[in-house]
């Protein structure tokens, strides 16, 4: 597996964690400023990835 494969592996559980929490925060109100707090991280991680990847594959 080559770098940029293990990032995009990476990749595809930030996307499935995003979607996660977004489903969450949306059934869960009590704990919804929690969530969307992690929430928030998930989308950071993937951004981080994302540039990663372009960086490798330029």
């Amino acid at each position: 597996m080559t770098p940029v494969e293990a990032l995009e592996v990476a990749l595809e559980k930030e996307k499935a964690s995003i979607a996660l929490y977004q489903d969450l925060i949306a059934k869960h109100s009590v704990i919804k400023n929690l969530l969307y707090s992690l929430l928030i991280e998930e989308q950071k991680h993937k951004k981080l990835i994302e540039e990663k990847i372009v960086e490798l594959t330029r």
